[in-house]
């Protein structure tokens, strides 16, 4: 019950992370000046290099902690260490843009410093509830920011909002970082460097795509291909329940079972987001770019984008299935974690040509299928490294979650007519359609799928204090 409790604050929280998001992301954009906005994009930009750094450390804390939650220290160590590496990658980043400054750049330490911290790692495996709760504070400061960049529209103010949206989970679990063992730490961690490497060129090579696109369609069809992305923002709520998921599947005997609920969860959630492109394709794209309501090319792809959003949430979920599976802390290129990294680079030219083949004949619809074919695969082979233990996962979550999906496509539902105005005004008035929608997604889902009805059921009791 406490697991479940800890889950719905998460994904209410998740819910509240996406309206502050929205708030935060209008007041940066349209307050900052030009050049201010540059820097920054610079800063983001190298601040991902140093993170890439950070995470040949950070990725087995989860990991480390769930057996052997005494080296907190240890690891907070080995992470101050890394963080003034990975800071070194960030100075020579911007240094090369030519955009170096004092201010910026010791805030940046100040950030990679709280991001190698181990005690969101420690939170999200023993003491989920308030790592949930942390993330209300975090985003309530947040919006309070949002505030202090119209007042001060820098990019100093911007990175102090994240240093201070950083603090509360830090602040939660502190000690005194042990120094003495930190070789002998990172000589641990970084035997999993090989692991990461694959991770970090996997996502390079899947960004090849982005230039498939581009030689496929140009800049409109780039363009179709950010909002698709925008869309995709849209599950915030469901991303929330992960690391939830995770730090369970390190420490519970019965994985498949933590793995089938927190699975009708995040895809029930997925499922949402799915329905509302299939039913009404023109509302996102009229709170996000509404000169393009009248392209039925972009119309379609956002219709079909209703199964990639749900194909790339199966992924998500068997992808941490497989990591939390894995027993051992860190992973070699023998282990089932390393081998999906592998197939998915292996699959990226592949990938790649049916995303330009598909785009260049069809246009943005095209590239929403060949995103499926490629997500699928993937899928696939996880589920094929996970072996028959696992199979319930197709049988009681995914194929339930697409055959909702398809009766959704399908159903002639009364949803109120589409309503053209300001993006207020178009959010506002499309909400009672929204709740047909989650109530119809629930309705399918739990009728097709087991443990959605028994998540369902536990969710109940614990609303009536049973």
């Amino acid at each position: 019950m406490a697991r479940l409790g800890a889950r719905l604050l998460a994904v209410l929280g998740g819910v509240y992370a996406l309206v502050v998001s929205v708030v935060y992301t209008l007041a940066v954009t349209r307050r900052l000046p030009t050049e201010e906005l540059a820097v920054l994009t610079v800063f983001n930009a190298g601040y991902a290099i140093a993170l890439s750094v950070l995470g040949y450390v950070t990725t087995w804390y989860p990991r480390v902690l769930a057996k052997e939650p005494e080296r907190l220290s240890e690891l907070a160590g080995a992470g101050l260490l890394t963080s003034l590496l990975a800071w070194t990658s960030l100075l020579v980043y911007m240094a090369t843009y030519g955009k170096l400054d004092v201010a910026v750049l010791a805030i940046g330490l100040v950030l990679l410093v709280l991001s190698a911290w181990p005690a969101g790692a420690y939170l999200s495996v023993h003491r989920q509830r308030a790592l949930a709760v942390l993330g209300y504070v975090s985003q309530t400061v947040k919006l309070a920011g949002a505030f202090a960049v119209r007042l001060n529209p820098t990019v100093a103010t911007v990175l102090l909002i994240n240093v201070a949206m950083s603090l509360p989970t830090a602040l939660a679990k502190l000690t005194k970082p042990k120094m003495s063992g930190v070789l002998s730490a990172l000589r641990e961690l970084i035997r999993g460097a090989p692991y990461q490497t694959l991770s970090i060129l996997s996502a390079l090579v899947g960004g090849l795509g982005t230039y498939a696109v581009f030689m496929a369609g140009g800049d409109l069809l780039l363009s179709y291909s950010f909002i698709l992305f925008q869309i995709a923002k849209s599950v915030y709520p469901a991303l929330a329940i992960v690391p939830l998921m995770y730090g369970s599947l390190l420490t519970e005997s019965n994985k498949l079972r933590r793995a089938l609920l927190d699975g009708a969860v995040l895809l029930y959630l997925y499922l949402v987001a799915a329905a509302i492109m299939a039913k009404s394709p023109e509302w996102y794209i009229a709170v996000l770019r509404p000169s393009e309501l009248g392209s039925a090319q972009l119309t379609e792809a956002v219709w079909l984008n209703g199964v990639a959003v749900l194909a790339s949430g199966i992924l998500l979920h068997v992808d941490t299935t497989l990591r939390g599976h894995e027993e051992k802390v860190i992973f070699t290129l023998r282990d089932k974690p390393a081998k999906a990294l592998m197939f998915d680079i292996a699959i990226a030219p592949l990938a790649i040509t049916l995303i330009y083949l598909l785009a260049k004949t069809y246009g943005a619809p095209g590239m929403v299928v060949a995103y499926v074919i490629s997500t699928s695969l993937a899928t696939a082979y996880r589920l094929r490294l996970l072996g028959r233990r696992y199979l319930p996962l197709l049988t009681k979550l995914y194929l339930p979650a697409a055959a909702a999906l398809v009766l959704i496509y399908a159903a002639p539902l009364p949803l109120l007519p589409y309503v053209k105005g300001s993006a207020v005004e178009t959010i506002l008035t499309y909400l009672p359609n929204a709740a047909t929608l989650a109530a119809t997604s629930l309705g399918f889902f739990a009728t097709l799928s087991q443990p959605t009805r028994e998540t369902l059921f536990m969710l109940v009791r614990r609303l009536r204090g049973g």
